[in-house]
């Protein structure tokens, strides 16, 4: 890639970008395979990992697979053939979330006619920022809100159940309850077909409708079912195939959108194409299957499901429970420590080769630019010769010949070449062949949406959740960023902390049916009153301990 592409970065880079490459070389990046013996993992030779691993083909039917967003498009096209064709198994997954379907968000809201460019949040009338926080999701798309903001005058308008970054350039603030999302975006497709609504979201509906023609709509994947009203509120506003205009996921993956593209999901193939059979469990439902009988082997490919995802509890559970667990990891965390039979050494962003897809669909080329460290290899390479074993000739040699199967199965892929990407890429929503995206017959049902719960009575306070940019086991590995490792804080209003005794900065316990975390108070002026938000993804004291939504906060 090109530094400085105006249609990607406009050549800025986050912090986080800037400093995390020094997981690449320090002592505990995982850089031999290594065998769970006698209880203890030990490095083996590249023979006895695979062999080891190959024992997945004794679960046929029975695997489950999570990938991560570190994958590339090749890793994840590859790894869903060997699930689906040798493995016999449809469970496999890229979200962290696994509660939106892929008929609502990957063929209605991921039309190319509704896809909003990067340039385009430079470039709006409107934007509007909906259930996600860019710093931390998306840092780059954040810079180019702000520059958007300052020097082309686009209106912004946040609505998040916690305080943005962003709400300082923000022209107006719509503050909503954690699992507010689908009330809220009722209420503002009430607004915008003149029903009536609640006053801000009337002024929210009058910026959007009557602020130009240009509205962007920035939304998070983690809002979950709630996305069905976009689509509505999209229709209204006539975004669709109108430049300049649309929407912009930010998946809960770097690579969350080229993933899915490649098959990385459950209930569709590459493309989304339709599967016959049996569907598979998304992650959420995988974690009960593999308490049972149902799912007894896990493929883990850059992922820790105890520290990336909800229910920490059940995850461990899972591990533990399977017969087999198979992983690809750079650094060791807690869960594939304690749980993990076979672990591959994974190949960092800087040495892997194959293609990526940025979330306004620009497919764009990774090359290799340092070599592998010690015994790593490629991790298409690792699927391709772990496939042998079970019975499955990829017939790859190089991710080049992945990335040309993977075109054949990507219908909108079409006629893409490695050379046409070159260094820039290549937004596939803009080419003929887009319009072989898939559709779906029938509109999408609106779900009935409940009014908003008042704030418990009962002393305790609904549980938000976030991840910080920092959470990542590669910050805390990484020496300039030490200073920067994710520990918990609860967020209280101020209201709530007086009413609790709780000062700023004071150590507080955070229960939740008999489960107790350690976090040190952050009093802060926008977080609704009744509510307290918590991090997940960070090592220790994770949020994904607590299953339930309320949460009681007291003194040490």
């Amino acid at each position: 890639r090109d530094p400085g592409h105006e249609g990607v970065d406009d050549g800025w880079l986050c912090d986080k970008g800037r400093f995390a490459y020094q997981a690449i070389h320090v002592d505990e990046r995982i850089t031999q395979p290594l065998v769970r013996d006698g209880g203890e993992l030990r490095p083996v030779s590249w023979e006895r990992a695979l062999d080891t691993a190959a024992g997945l083909g004794r679960h046929k039917g029975h695997v489950g697979a999570l990938v991560g967003g570190q994958a590339t498009n090749e890793e994840g096209f590859l790894l869903q053939r060997l699930m689906r064709e040798a493995l016999e198994s449809p469970h496999i997954d890229c979200s962290r979330y696994g509660s939106v379907s892929t008929q609502l968000v990957h063929r209605v809201l991921g039309n190319p006619a509704l896809q909003a460019t990067v340039p385009d949040l430079e470039f709006a009338h409107t934007v509007l920022v909906f259930g996600c926080e860019p710093l931390d999701d998306a840092p780059i798309l954040d810079l180019r809100i702000r520059k958007g903001v300052r020097r082309r005058g686009v209106q912004l308008a946040i609505a998040t159940d916690r305080p943005s970054a962003l709400d300082a350039n923000a022209k107006l603030v719509v503050r909503y309850p954690p699992g507010g999302e689908s009330i809220i975006l009722a209420q503002l497709l009430a607004a915008l077909r003149g029903d009536s609504a609640p006053g801000q979201i009337r002024d929210l509906a009058r910026l959007m409708s009557r602020g130009g023609e240009d509205v962007v709509i920035v939304w998070g994947e983690q809002i979950g079912m709630a996305a069905q009203y976009l689509a509505a509120i999209a229709n209204h506003l006539g975004l669709s195939g109108r430049e300049g205009a649309g929407l912009l996921e930010i998946p809960s993956g770097s690579n969350g959108r080229g993933l899915r593209e490649a098959g990385v999901l459950p209930d569709a193939g590459p493309g989304y194409r339709e599967l016959h059979g049996d569907l598979g469990h998304n992650a959420r439902v995988m974690a009960s299957a593999a308490t049972g009988s149902e799912i007894t082997a896990l493929y883990l490919f850059q992922t820790d499901p105890v520290r990336d995802l909800p229910d920490r509890a059940r995850w461990e559970q899972a591990l533990h429970h399977a017969g087999l667990v198979v992983v690809h990891a750079s650094v060791l965390t807690e869960g594939l420590a304690e749980h993990a039979n076979v672990i591959f050494p994974a190949d960092s962003y800087a040495e892997k080769d194959g293609t990526v897809v940025h979330p306004d669909g620009r497919l764009q080329r990774l090359r290799m630019a340092i070599a592998h460290p010690g015994e790593v290899r490629s991790g298409w390479w690792v699927i391709n010769e772990l496939a042998k074993r079970v019975g499955l000739d990829l017939e790859v040699l190089t991710s080049g010949m992945a990335f040309g199967q993977l075109v054949g199965a990507v219908p909108f892929y079409e006629g893409l070449t490695l050379e046409e990407l070159g260094g820039r890429g290549v937004r596939w929503p803009e080419r003929p062949r887009a319009s072989a995206f898939p559709s779906i017959a029938g509109e999408i049902i609106e779900p009935p949406v409940h009014d908003i719960a008042p704030p418990p009575e009962n002393g305790t306070l609904r549980l938000g959740r976030y991840r910080p940019i920092w959470a990542a086991p590669e910050v805390e590995v990484s020496p300039a960023l030490q200073y920067t490792i994710a520990r918990q804080q609860v967020e209280l209003s101020p209201l709530d902390a007086e009413r609790l005794q709780v000062a700023d900065g004071s150590t507080v316990d955070v229960a939740q049916n008999g489960t107790r975390l350690r976090a040190k108070a952050a009093v802060r002026s926008g977080v609704p009153e009744g509510t307290a938000f918590l991090a997940e993804g960070i090592a220790a004291d994770s949020a994904n301990a607590f299953t339930d939504d309320e949460v009681e906060v007291r003194k040490t």
